[in-house]
């Protein structure tokens, strides 16, 4: 007598693998979700941590860090007035030695030693940046070292050098350290008091972030215009973004390192973010792309967050608490030339301008 054998029909396989392939395709989505709510909370986590850095710099000195400073001396370049105030802070980010060993050295912020001394600081990175530890820009350049956040400069196009070429070439200047100030708090050797921030910490904007290039295109590429700061408006800006991405990729600056890629770098290029276009929206150089003519990574520009979230950005504010910033926010009218670094009214750019400013005697009543 032949006994019958208990097995699975082809028919049955087939129906239990269809059906682990619907729960499958359900819970994927939940827990990509669940996966990138982590990675947002660690990347809010690191922009409260650089606050409450830059609260502890203002305890220990009567002022805030400035985005960015250093040595000036000409022939030999050292800092070139171009330290990054992520520098400054590493003392209060547990990393004294680090800091210890930049003092010593007095590198220039884009030599290759940054490549193996600090290259990937953990809270220097947004886990859902997908440039962060990325060795090579969209230019073909080898990095100095990632950053995914920058220093808040206001709703006034940040700059990293005079408008003359003079601090470059004339050791008498340069030594001087020469001031260049913002509407927000971070400047070039300007160290704000707490006492100049009169709109209140908890409407100032103080670190947010900026997406680490990946393509020639995409969030956190700098594009380039010869327009003048003094009559440039951010509405030619927001028109070469569209969709996601910059409409021509000829126009992108590809004359030298890109944004992102020197950590210890402070100049408004790679490490300022400015409150005038609305987040995930074009990055702009104004002026020259060369930095022979006091352009370039000196220029000024419309430095605008970005980030791979969903909807906006994560920021913080110089009272230590971390908010999301939404795409849809107030920016006014962007048909207004901005402010100079100094002086000005209230901001012409909305709630976002107005959260950028540190004395603008704007009234903030809402984030959206």
């Amino acid at each position: 007598m032949r006994q019958s054998r208990s097995a699975f029909t082809l028919v049955e396989l087939l129906v239990v693998i269809a059906i682990i392939g619907i729960l499958v395709g359900l819970l994927l989505p939940a827990v990509q979700a669940a996966r990138e709510a982590a990675r947002r909370m660690q990347c809010t986590n690191n922009l409260k941590q650089l606050s409450l850095a830059a609260l502890n710099y203002e305890s220990a000195f009567g002022r805030f860090p400035s985005r960015q400073q250093g040595s000036g001396t000409i022939p030999s370049y050292q800092q070139r007035m171009r330290l990054s105030g992520f520098a400054t802070m590493l003392p209060y980010l547990e990393q004294a030695p680090l800091y210890d060993l930049i003092q010593t050295t007095q590198r220039s912020p884009w030599d290759n030693w940054f490549q193996s001394n600090g290259q990937t600081l953990p809270f220097l990175g947004c886990p859902s940046d997908p440039g962060f530890g990325r060795a090579t820009d969209p230019n073909g350049r080898s990095w100095d070292g990632n950053t995914s956040y920058a220093f808040c400069a206001g709703d006034n196009y940040a700059r990293s050098a005079w408008w003359e070429n003079n601090e470059r070439n004339n050791r008498q200047v340069s030594i001087t350290q020469p001031v260049i100030r913002a509407r927000g708090i971070f400047g070039r050797h300007n160290y704000a008091k707490m006492g100049a921030i009169t709109d209140g910490t908890s409407n100032t904007l103080a670190f947010s972030e900026r997406r680490i290039p990946t393509s020639e295109t995409g969030k956190g590429m700098v594009y380039w215009t010869s327009g003048s700061p003094s009559t440039f408006v951010p509405l030619l800006c927001r028109a070469q973004w569209s969709a996601g991405g910059y409409v021509n990729p000829a126009i992108r600056f590809n004359s030298d390192t890109q944004a992102g890629y020197r950590w210890a770098d402070g100049a408004a290029f790679f490490h300022a973010f400015t409150t005038i276009l609305p987040p995930n929206t074009a990055v702009c150089l104004l002026g020259s792309n060369q930095w022979q003519q006091t352009g370039g990574h000196y220029g000024p520009g419309i430095w605008t967050p970005t980030s791979e979230h969903t909807g906006g950005v994560n920021a913080s504010f110089a009272d230590g608490s971390v908010h999301f910033i939404s795409e849809n926010i107030d920016t006014g009218n962007l048909g207004a030339v901005a402010w100079p670094d100094v002086g000005g009214g209230p901001s012409p750019y909305g709630v976002w301008g107005a959260l950028g400013t540190k004395a603008g005697s704007e009234v903030v009543e809402s984030l959206e």
